[in-house]
């Protein structure tokens, strides 16, 4: 209430001045016509310094931003001028003076009074002061009045008191129809903050637009994710497309008026859900059909070479009767151990596989020679399956490349792995294995078959466990339980590389090593550092 007074009472200084002056000077004039030997022009000159007065307090808060909060001392301030304010206007009789003091109390009352109900109307808001102005006036006429004896000033004297009585009362009614506006204004500005906290604490955008279009009332959610704008008013719910990394559901009625109400509900979390569910259905569909293709290898991977392991056990054990010759023996030995090896590799996939899915497995890195992994390889390869002995192979390592700080059993599993899957589908087809540098790549070692090669589909699921392209019934052109690329993939990235595939059916396959520069170590480098890494 009080900043309002304040605010009132600075908004019209200005034009009290203005008045002051304007009529002053009229009177003045009016009077110095009329009566002779008058002393108007001090009345003048000291109405006109008092109206300077408000005119240099209107400029200097003009200068000034608009408060929110006020002391009160400048309305205190205010309303002891108004004491001279009041007696400067209602000392006009004195300043008449004059050999007829009933005319200057018919010209005091005159316009002295204009003045108090002037004064009275333009400041509504600041009674005290228009009261202070008021009773000054009329009891510095009234003063005159008893000072002079006139013969009417007993009937002017009356007569300024009436009116002064209506003009207080009248105030009064102006006031507290002031003071309710005011409160009113309150009242609605908080219902407003406490609306908008609400809306704002709700996680819900909202706005209120009239007919036009025009948002009036919105909170900062919706001023800050929709720009305080609406152009889409079509009424209904729908689901908005993603803004920033929110999903929004906007929500549109129109009221009686003709405007419209929009919601805009935030609903990122439950499309995150969705996605979650999503994915987490995905993966247990892909899980499931891991786990099918890992049973439906396992009936023919495992149960076969096991069916010769015992049958051919059981015909050299001491309860066969049948007869058979040293070659023949060695032959069912040699059947032995090649199923044997078979078997053992099967079970070492799937061991590393388990291991790199349950548990981070640690790597015993050191510094190993890549031509040596790779020959290594190959002839392990030639060893479990006698089979691919008379496949060619060649091999072509760029000389002068550098050693790897690698972990010596994943380098070999990833080669390992490489290698056998190329014999395995390359349909006894030459097979090349090159390793060469790319400058800004580091090592990129390529294993290439020139097989039936895989189709699209196939290839884009080739990384997956378990997954077979094809299947055969010969042993020697088994594709085992379908790990190989999964798990070389898995170590590859666990020493900052990769394992790529590119195949055209029809045409073979080629896999690729990519060891990263920070895997090479240089020569120089290992003679200071045998665990150093090249990092340029």
């Amino acid at each position: 209430m009080l900043l309002e007074q304040h605010l009132a009472f600075a908004s019209h200084t200005a034009t009290m001045a203005g008045v002051m002056i304007v009529n002053s000077t009229a009177t003045t004039m009016m009077i110095t016509q009329s009566i002779a030997n008058t002393s108007m022009r001090y009345w003048l000159f000291l109405n006109w310094a008092l109206a300077a007065v408000l005119i240099i307090d209107s400029l200097l808060k003009r200068s000034l931003s608009r408060p929110t909060v006020v002391s009160g001392r400048y309305l205190r301030r205010s309303e002891w001028l108004a004491y001279v304010f009041g007696a400067a206007w209602g000392s006009l009789p004195f300043f008449i003076g004059g050999s007829d003091p009933r005319t200057a109390v018919l010209y005091g009352a005159l316009l002295i009074l204009p003045m108090i109900a002037g004064m009275s109307a333009l400041l509504p808001a600041v009674p005290r002061v228009a009261l202070r102005y008021s009773a000054t006036a009329v009891f510095t006429l009234l003063l005159y009045a008893a000072l002079s004896t006139a013969n009417s000033g007993i009937a002017i004297s009356l007569m300024v008191l009436v009116f002064a009585l209506a003009v207080y009362f009248g105030m009064k009614r102006t006031y507290l129809t002031f003071v309710s506006n005011v409160e009113s204004r309150i009242q609605a500005t908080e219902s407003h903050e406490i609306l908008i906290g609400a809306l704002n604490a709700s996680g819900q955008a909202f706005a209120y637009l009239d007919a036009n279009g025009t948002v009036l009332v919105q909170n900062d959610l919706h001023k800050a994710y929709f720009s305080g704008t609406e152009s889409d008013l079509t009424t209904g719910s729908r689901r908005l497309p993603k803004a920033g990394e929110r999903y929004w559901q906007k929500s549109v009625e129109k009221v009686p008026n003709g405007g419209h109400v929009i919601l805009h509900t935030d609903v990122t979390n439950l499309e995150q859900s969705k996605r979650d569910i999503e994915v987490a259905k995905e993966e247990a569909e892909t899980a499931d059909a891991a786990k099918t293709r890992f049973l439906n290898s396992m009936s023919r991977e495992l149960k076969v070479p096991l069916d010769v392991i015992v049958g051919c056990s059981g015909l050299m054990g001491s309860d066969s009767n049948i007869p058979f010759d040293e070659r023949e023996f060695r032959g069912y030995a040699d059947q032995i151990r090649k199923h044997a090896s078979y078997l053992g590799g099967i079970i070492d996939q799937i061991i590393s596989f388990s291991k790199l899915n349950r548990e981070a497995v640690t790597a015993d890195e050191e510094v190993v020679e890549l031509s040596e992994i790779i020959n290594s390889a190959v002839g392990r390869v030639r060893l479990a399956s006698p089979g691919y002995s008379d496949v060619p192979l060649q091999v072509n390592i760029e000389p002068g490349l550098p050693q790897v700080y690698y972990d010596r059993t994943a380098l070999e599993r990833i080669v390992l792995n490489l290698v056998t899957n190329a014999f395995e589908h390359g349909s006894a087809s030459p097979i090349s294995v090159k390793v060469s540098r790319i400058v800004g790549r580091g090592i990129l070692l390529m294993v290439r078959d020139r097989g039936s090669g895989m189709r699209k589909e196939d290839l884009d699921k080739a990384f997956e466990p378990f997954f077979q392209s094809t299947r055969t019934n010969e042993l020697k052109n088994g594709r085992g339980v379908g790990l190989g690329l999964s798990v070389s993939r898995k170590l590859a990235r666990q020493h900052d590389g990769d394992v790529l595939l590119d195949s055209q059916e029809g045409r073979g396959t080629s896999a690729f090593l990519v060891i990263p520069p920070s895997r090479c170590v240089s020569a120089t480098d290992h003679q200071n550092n045998p665990a150093a890494r090249e990092t340029s």
